[in-house]
């Protein structure tokens, strides 16, 4: 079960408006799909050698009271992103307009290296790591060790790349953003899906600790 959950968190966080993805719109724009993808691989490789070992190690090493914590809290981050992107249907602007002015007045540099330290400064990879993802990591090893434990990292990358490869083929394309109509059903249904897994992660945790 840890595989479709975590595709499904991963394809729904990638949907909402961020530091991260703006930035990616902005490269694709800016060079095109080679540019776009580069910058969509910088996140997934500093999660696996950084942020996904941090989520471990704090889920691993810490009181079992503190890791229950750590576990809830990540239930409420992602419900509160679920929030987000069902309040993104009535304030979202033009994603390509907001990456232009987020990226002013950046020196110049690759494409991978503005994602990575676009995604190293954010606040947000470090908050899910330490509480959704550590706590399934820590779930499954508990459960089937190590191949099992990889699983959720591994469906939450495919669905946020899932979701970002198809917003930059889009732009590529010269379609800056969605049609009226799709654009605000794609945010409804990440945000219930992500209320949806945030329910399920605090349940889990809850019955593990109980």
């Amino acid at each position: 079960m840890n595989f479709p959950i975590a595709f499904v968190i991963g394809f729904s966080i990638a949907s909402i408006p961020g530091p991260t993805i703006i930035l990616i719109a902005t490269e694709t724009i800016k060079g095109g799909a080679r540019a776009g993808l580069a910058a969509m691989m910088a996140p997934v490789l500093i999660d696996a050698a950084v942020m996904v070992p941090l989520g471990w190690f704090l889920q691993e090493f810490v009181s079992s009271e503190l890791a229950k914590t750590l576990g809830l809290a990540g239930g409420c981050f992602l419900a509160w992103l679920g929030f987000q992107s069902i309040r993104a249907v009535k304030t979202s602007s033009d994603p390509g307009t907001a990456a232009v002015k987020v990226v002013q007045g950046r020196p110049s540099g690759s494409s991978f290296a503005k994602a990575a330290i676009t995604h190293f400064t954010s606040p947000y990879p470090y908050l899910y790591w330490s509480t959704v993802g550590g706590s399934y990591i820590r779930q499954a090893l508990a459960r089937g060790g190590f191949w099992e434990a990889a699983v959720f990292p591994l469906g939450f990358w495919l669905g946020a790349v899932t979701f970002t490869t198809a917003m930059i083929y889009l732009l590529a394309r010269g379609r800056r953003r969605l049609s009226p109509r799709a654009q605000p059903a794609i945010h409804i249904l990440s945000g219930t899906l992500l209320i949806a897994a945030a329910l399920a992660l605090v349940y889990r945790v809850w019955h593990d600790w109980a």
